[in-house]
């Protein structure tokens, strides 16, 4: 039977033991599809729905469902929010790399190893779905007491937690989505499962993309829903918003912001947070992973493409741009990069 509150039992020595072989194993997990998904009117993109919202194949909804019915996070719970092919990979290497210079953190621990992939930092659906609940259970335990980094695509509607402790915290991250839409083009050609076809052409593309019935959903809704949460259970002080474009181009600055967030009141020297840096520049990244991948359920290559902010402009023409400016002015304003932050916690606030 699912456990109410399933990360507040004492660690065991043979939890702490599984994890840590897991990560010094160093050995991508195969993803599989689950359930019996389906595709889109047009062909491909195979998936599941979850109240409404598509949800790629390796994800099934009943582990969304047991997720939101019994997972009640902790004062050590800290999440990266984002929709797809936002930075999700280059924000998990700047936490996991503030975090391990701000504690000392013991072999066991899976953010000692340095590994952003699944088994350190797991994204909680996928682990639910592809290796059980049981195996959910067993992580919180084993990492329980010290900071417990996840990551999720969800909207903040669809957060597949059940109570958030008022002491949880949530880096989310935006982009620009012009960028956001180019490289979801590409990364969805190359997932292994999606089956998405080999043939789409980027303009077919960008009217799904103005749609918002893709994977998680509306990509400016779920931005909006995220920095104007509707609901009371994530309060502002819990909440660091920031923009892709400053994890490319303003880097010592972003690890600063994070240190003042996750350590309010702490600094590290400014040696420590230029070397925090470099150890997130893409092609220093792209080979430390391509050379020792940890628990990436695939080959690198698939996530990392050109890692720069204007990418978007060598790919898409004045039409299709217009296109996206359009959608964002009605939903975000008249920014076509950036939805207004005032109010929030950011890189510049």
């Amino acid at each position: 039977m699912l456990q109410a509150s399933i990360c507040s039992s004492v660690p065991d020595e043979s939890s702490r033991s599984s994890i840590a072989q897991g990560v010094g194993q160093l050995q991508r997990a195969a993803m599989r599809t689950v359930g019996t998904p389906r595709t889109l009117s047009e062909g491909g993109y195979l998936h599941h729905r979850h109240a409404g919202t598509m949800l790629p194949p390796f994800i099934a909804p009943e582990a969304v469902d047991a997720l939101q019915s019994t997972w009640d996070t902790d004062e050590h719970d800290l999440f990266v929010c984002t929709h797809q092919k936002v930075g999700t990979h280059l924000t998990k290497k700047f936490v996991v790399e503030v975090l391990r210079a701000l504690g000392d953190y013991p072999e066991d621990n899976p953010i000692a190893s340095g590994d952003i992939g699944h088994h350190s930092v797991p994204w909680p659906e996928v682990m639910v779905s592809q290796e059980g609940y049981a195996r959910f259970e067993q992580f919180c335990r084993a990492t329980e007491g010290r900071e417990r980094l996840w990551y999720v695509h969800s909207s903040v509607e669809d957060l597949p937690v059940r109570r958030v402790h008022k002491r949880s915290k949530f880096v989310v991250v935006i982009r620009d989505p012009r960028g956001a839409a180019v490289s979801q083009y590409f990364f969805y050609k190359r997932h292994p499962l999606l089956q998405v076809p080999e043939d789409l052409d980027l303009s077919t593309f960008i009217e799904r993309f103005v749609s918002g019935d893709l994977y998680f959903g509306d990509y400016h809704k779920h931005v909006q829903g995220w920095l104007r949460r509707s609901n009371a259970r994530i309060a502002p002080d819990q909440v660091l918003v920031m923009r892709y474009e400053d994890l490319v181009e303003r880097k010592v600055e972003s690890v600063e912001a994070l240190v003042s967030f996750l350590r309010p009141g702490t600094r590290l020297s400014p040696e420590r947070c230029a070397k925090i840096a470099a150890s997130t520049e893409f092609q220093t990244m792209k080979r430390a992973i391509t050379k020792r991948p940890g628990s990436f359920h695939f080959d690198p290559s698939t996530f990392f493409r050109a890692g720069t902010t204007r990418d978007w402009e060598k790919h898409l023409d004045p039409e299709l741009v217009a296109r996206i400016d359009a959608k964002t002015r009605r939903v975000w304003g008249d920014d076509p990069a950036c939805p207004d932050l005032s109010g929030l916690r950011t890189l510049d606030s």
